[in-house]
């Protein structure tokens, strides 16, 4: 068993990201909602959904919003899909976490003495800082809010299992369907963290 970057293959590093998200599983990598968005456009539109749409109990300003919706969804996956965070995807470039981890060589926290998947902060290193998501501690104790510490649990697994195991068993757990979107918290945990 090894924590060690050198251990996981170049193909694989962006199936798990420096603070533990599980990419694999993540729609802005498989653009199931960007798919889906196509997909309810085309079947709204093929309706004709601004005509019928009131007549079976819609309201017609809905029906205009969510297109508009819609159209956001797909324009912004014009972008591509987002290709993990430790290669560079998500916010990655401005993460405080990635940034750590990379500067240390590490694929994840995981490696990190000073990361404690029990505590409510698993990284102590929080200074003040006035955009949240540049500072690893922060960011750390945001993400696991965020992910319902699922993040903490994929780490804890690295360190009790390794990583080769762990990317096999993330790739079958992703296989049986399993999405990060399933464990993402209902809180407005980034908005409020930028309000204080």
């Amino acid at each position: 068993m090894s924590l060690k970057l050198n251990v996981v293959k170049e193909e694989d590093r962006w199936i798990l990201s420096p603070c533990g998200i599980l990419c694999l599983g993540c729609d802005a990598h498989i653009g199931e909602a960007l798919e889906a968005a196509k997909k309810l456009r085309e079947i709204w539109k093929g309706w004709n959904m601004e005509d019928v749409g009131p007549f079976i109990g819609l309201n017609l300003r809905g029906i205009k919003s969510t297109f508009k919706t819609l159209e956001a969804v797909i324009k912004a996956g014009k972008q591509g899909n987002c290709p993990g965070c430790f290669v560079g995807g998500g916010p990655s470039k401005i993460c405080g976490i990635a940034n750590c981890v990379k500067s240390k060589g590490y694929w994840t926290c995981a490696e990190c003495d000073d990361y404690n998947p029990e505590s409510k902060t698993p990284c102590p290193h929080i200074t003040p800082n006035p955009v949240p998501m540049a500072d690893k501690g922060s960011m750390t104790k945001m993400i696991c809010e965020r992910y319902s510490r699922d993040t903490t649990q994929n780490l804890k697994k690295c360190r009790e299992i390794g990583y080769n195991e762990f990317i096999k068993e993330a790739k079958e757990k992703v296989a049986n369907g399993w999405r990060t979107w399933q464990i993402i918290s209902k809180e407005m945990v980034f908005t409020d963290a930028t309000k204080k």
